[in-house]
């Protein structure tokens, strides 16, 4: 049996007025009439308990015709975050900011390629880089690269460093910067070289299609990248360079869902 409630909306209704060029807010309680009647929650054929962010029971209801279902209990439920921002009287659901990245990739534990390759000739930027324009980064990859010849230009095995990331379909892009650096300051590595004459490859491959490749980057030009990387399980990163050695970073590394 239904149970009726005569009561006042908990909640803030906002009118809006114009006059002129400039909008007035206006706020205005209302008496209605919410019907309670145990009202169940499915999702994809499972059953919610919807709960506040204290963990109490939230109650759906009806007023008008119209089920009213707690906002954070089904955003969660879907994997989203609730925000409310009580100086704009606004709701967010997901990503408040969406610049913002998910994840970056030198977060995530990256796999062997290939067993008996070695991966041992890059490290996670402890300090900072410096390119040929005098910017300055701060997180990303710095890789120390060889020469290695081969006549395939695709062979993902031709390269001085093959890097696995685990990506399990989670994320839809991937942005960065390609830099060769003109001075780092690691506490892992001490050696510097002059690489105003580098020249050096890059690839990127999901699930072993090349995804986007950039070629010949050089001291003077860095590259911004933005590859699609939607329902890649597995994010391959090759790179190798012509020269005797050499050194190169991918910064900015962020991902979006």
């Amino acid at each position: 049996m239904s149970k009726r409630l005569q009561g006042l909306i908990a909640g803030v209704l906002i009118g809006v007025m114009l006059s002129g060029s400039v909008a007035f807010a206006q706020r205005i309680s209302k008496t209605a009439q919410l019907v309670y009647n145990n009202i169940k929650i499915f999702i994809d054929g499972g059953e919610i308990v919807p709960k506040d962010a204290n963990g109490n029971l939230v109650e759906p209801f009806i007023m008008n015709g119209t089920t009213y279902l707690p906002v954070r209990a089904v955003s969660n439920a879907f994997g989203k975050d609730v925000v409310w921002d009580g100086v704009n009287q606004s709701v967010y659901i997901g990503k408040k900011d969406q610049t913002k990245p998910d994840n970056y990739l030198q977060k995530i534990q990256y796999n062997d390629y290939k067993e008996g390759i070695n991966h041992n000739n890059f490290t996670i930027i402890n300090g900072t880089v410096t390119d040929f324009n005098k910017t300055v980064y701060k997180n990303g990859l710095l890789f120390y690269v060889y020469s290695i010849y081969s006549t395939l230009e695709d062979d993902a095995d031709a390269a001085n460093s093959l890097i696995a990331y685990p990506l399990n379909s989670m994320y839809s892009n991937l942005k960065g910067k390609i830099v060769i650096p003109k001075e780092y300051h690691l506490s892992t590595w001490g050696e510097k070289k002059n690489c105003e004459d580098a020249s050096v490859d890059v690839w990127f491959y999901g699930d072993g299609k090349l995804l986007y490749k950039a070629t010949a980057v050089n001291a003077s030009m860095p590259f911004n990248f933005d590859i699609n990387v939607r329902g890649v399980n597995q994010l391959l990163v090759k790179v190798k360079t012509a020269n005797n050695y050499t050194y190169l970073a991918l910064t900015d590394l962020a991902l979006y869902e």
